[in-house]
């Protein structure tokens, strides 16, 4: 006769932790960003610990502080893109003026100070 065999218990499945701390995107440390979320008031707040820098935005109850760091990378890109948008609107003229010297005519009296060819006053 043999023995019964006994069933294994099953194994708990370990949850991996996700993390709360971030690099910064303004002053570029390693970890620096902290990010915690109120959940009774839905909000998710980002703090980086080296530069004082804040941010906030709405939560649900599913979201991890991960998501609340993605929400807050997301709003900085469409803050610079829409900074590109209004400097590419600008017009070109009013730039270009500001850092070129107005136009001057030359008469034949006075020489270009521009003008490396010598062989142009022998005709």
């Amino acid at each position: 006769m043999g023995k019964r065999k006994t069933k294994r218990k099953p194994q708990k499945k370990l949850k991996d932790k996700l993390d709360t701390q971030f690099n910064c995107l303004f002053c570029n440390h390693e970890n620096s960003i902290e990010c915690k979320i109120d959940s009774p008031n839905k909000v998710g707040i980002l703090t980086c610990k080296i530069c004082s820098v804040s941010w906030q935005c709405p939560v649900t109850y599913l979201d991890e502080p991960v998501d609340v760091y993605s929400a807050w990378i997301d709003a900085c890109e469409d803050v610079n893109q829409q900074r590109r948008m209004k400097a590419a609107q600008k017009p070109r003229e009013s730039r270009d003026d500001s850092r070129s010297p107005p136009p001057q005519s030359y008469s034949e009296d006075r020489l270009d100070p521009f003008d490396e060819d010598d062989d142009d006053d022998d005709y």
